[in-house]
């Protein structure tokens, strides 16, 4: 009978050792929030709109204007624009585009650099159309919903033989994700 409570007591003790160590939160020690997340959340995918004014350089007819922008964003490198601008050249100047951004965003100030390419067509009292390759910087703000805040330029070649249509346009805008 003694062996049998003393197998007993063995048992029962052994699984308070097997349980593992006791820990004890020190009271005195504060409790640390979690570190706030890195970088800027700002270029997830999504859809976004936008509006620009700029300028448009072709030769000796050099004018301001201003137009409306889409973007869709697949990824925070990848995404389509398509944009139509309106330029007070000597007859007005409508410039339709398509491109594929490709940008690098640098999360810890929320600014991205990026690459158009594309093409389009434009009209100032014929139709012409072309291809364009540019650059530019996109700047988010977090606490204004992701707000963007951009400006880009970008080289446009003419789909005709003399290049006459040959131009530049610099755009300066904002842009609203949804």
């Amino acid at each position: 009978m003694k062996s049998l409570v003393t197998l007993l007591a063995a048992v029962a003790l052994s699984g308070s050792v097997i349980a593992g160590p006791v820990s004890y939160k020190n009271p005195k020690q504060p409790v640390m929030p979690p570190p706030p997340p890195t970088g800027c959340e700002c270029f997830a995918p999504g859809l976004a709109f936008g509006v620009f004014g700029g300028g448009i350089f072709i030769d000796d007819d050099d004018a301001l204007g201003g137009g409306l922008l889409a973007e869709y964003a697949f990824s925070e490198y990848f995404a389509i624009q398509g944009s139509y601008g309106l330029y007070a050249t000597d007859s007005e100047h409508h410039n339709f585009d398509a491109a594929l951004v490709l940008r690098y965003p640098i999360t810890s100030i929320c600014l991205a650099p990026y690459a158009l390419v594309g093409g389009g067509f434009s009209t100032n009292s014929e139709n012409v159309g072309h291809f364009l390759v540019g650059g530019g910087l996109d700047f988010r703000i977090p606490s204004a919903s992701c707000l963007s805040i951009f400006a880009d330029a970008a080289y446009y070649f003419a789909d005709r033989d003399t290049g006459d249509d040959n131009s530049t346009i610099v755009r300066l805008g904002v842009k609203f994700p949804f």
